[in-house]
């Protein structure tokens, strides 16, 4: 199995920097997380490679999942038609996290630990991870 994850990094010198990788091993994993530890780094968009598309012409999957590394803890958001947009029930105290498109509201953060094996175990079925709990965002 294949995800591909891409991310802006905030660079004054060029505006459109960014980053990404393709992995195709779960112990690939600690080595994304690592690098959305930078500090420049800003949230990832994440695709699994085998999910169908939900618009072929346009090339647009069937689900959203971003990521994010910030302070120490780890941010997660998913979405897919099966599911409406949710974030893990996190460490109580982790901030908010407002980054791109997304805002990972209070609590949402993880241990690195925590995002590491969800995304592990997104790479190995294709599906919303279920070792974490879900909560869903509301608009």
């Amino acid at each position: 199995m294949t995800i591909t994850a891409v991310w802006p990094i905030e660079s004054p010198e060029d505006a459109n920097s960014g980053d990404g990788v393709t992995l195709t091993d779960p112990e690939e994993v600690d080595g994304l997380l690592a690098r959305l530890a930078e500090p420049n780094a800003g949230v990832a968009t994440v695709w699994h490679e085998a999910r169908e598309l939900a618009d072929e012409d346009e090339g647009m999957p069937d689900h959203d999942v971003c990521v994010a590394v910030r302070d120490g803890y780890g941010y997660l958001s998913y979405i897919d038609t099966a599911h409406d947009l949710a974030v893990p029930e996190g460490d109580p105290a982790a901030p908010g996290l407002h980054g791109g498109d997304i805002e990972f509201p209070e609590g949402s953060g993880t241990s690195l630990d925590t995002l590491a094996e969800a995304l592990r175990e997104f790479l190995r079925t294709a599906r919303r991870p279920e070792s974490v709990s879900w909560r869903t965002v509301e608009d």
